[in-house]
């Protein structure tokens, strides 16, 4: 089984066996600090990570399509007998070997110590996860992202190679002109930020509550300003009958539609509908997604935002 040690002193990473021998991985690979976390959780709870040295697993970048937003990688954790292990490192550049350090048995070997890490197995992570999906944090607390697993295979060593795709974020709704928005209250402004936060921060379900808001807040800000006034303090159910009932079945039908998603799925959230619907699927990250899709094409409808 291939382990994989950080050189703290030089920076390199080793590859293979911290007792048998090992070389260096070289050019140096993309070695990122990792946080595991459910989307079931309403906050995604990542670990305090000042440095990369202060990780306990990491992800080894093998591949990455920055227009898919596609990584494939290997994830390791730090051995449990002990972070710091000595290895012996196959002399070549650019590892160097400075006295005391050279195997008097192996001269092509060298002593070097390293932070140590094994094979971390992400398919059982899934399976504790049980009905929810794994999300990935990737970096330190200073800065991260979120990445959806996949998929997951085994290769010849034993690792698991790991497919993953970003969470959408940057872009994630249209630019928005906040001068044509007919709300001089900030509360729709307010609703929008709130959906950025958890979209960055929170998991699937809350991300879905959020966007419920937004549209509730965006729906209401529009009607009052075609001098629907009954559409104050009025919920988003009740919003969208309004809006049918004012334009009929075909005006601003994709306003009405895209404002029905974030509810409808809002919905199977509740502890009611859940026991009245044994079947019903638990709300995942593409459904999450697709919410948050809905509030840019409301925006886009409206004529108070457009797609960059």
């Amino acid at each position: 089984m291939m382990y994989l040690g950080i050189d703290q002193s030089s920076e390199l990473i080793y590859q293979g066996s911290s007792t048998f021998g090992a070389c260096v991985v070289w050019p140096n690979p993309i070695v990122t600090p990792v946080s595991f976390v459910s989307t079931g959780e309403q906050e995604l709870k990542l670990a305090k990570l000042g440095s990369s040295s202060d990780a306990n697993t990491i992800f080894r970048e093998d591949a990455f399509d920055p227009i898919t937003r596609i990584r494939r990688g290997r994830f390791y954790s730090i051995a449990s007998n002990g972070s710091t292990q000595e290895w012996q490192i196959i002399v070549v550049p650019p590892v160097q070997a400075f006295p005391g350090e050279i195997n008097e048995n192996r001269p092509d070997l060298a002593r070097k110590t390293a932070r140590t890490f094994y094979p971390c197995r992400v398919s059982t992570k899934i399976s504790e996860a049980g009905g929810n999906q794994l999300l990935v944090a990737l970096g330190t607390d200073q800065a991260s992202t979120l990445w959806m697993v996949v998929n997951v295979e085994t290769i010849h060593t034993g690792e698991e190679l790991v497919t993953l795709k970003a969470r959408q974020s940057f872009g994630v709704l249209p630019k928005i002109d906040w001068e044509q928005l007919p709300d001089k209250s900030g509360l729709v402004k307010g609703k929008i930020d709130e959906l950025l936060n958890d979209v960055h921060r929170a998991g699937a379900e809350s991300i879905v509550d959020r966007a419920r808001e937004a549209a509730t807040a965006i729906l209401s800000a529009h009607l009052q300003s075609e001098g629907v006034a009954e559409a104050s303090g009025k919920d988003l159910g009740a919003l969208i009958d309004l809006l049918e009932k004012r334009n009929g079945k075909n005006s601003q039908r994709i306003v009405r539609c895209a404002a029905e998603i974030p509810q409808r799925l809002h919905s199977r959230v509740k502890h009611s509908e859940q026991e009245k619907h044994d079947n019903l699927r638990p709300i995942r990250e593409q459904d999450a997604e697709l919410a948050v899709q809905c509030i840019g094409v409301m925006l886009c409808d409206l004529g108070w935002g457009r797609w960059v």
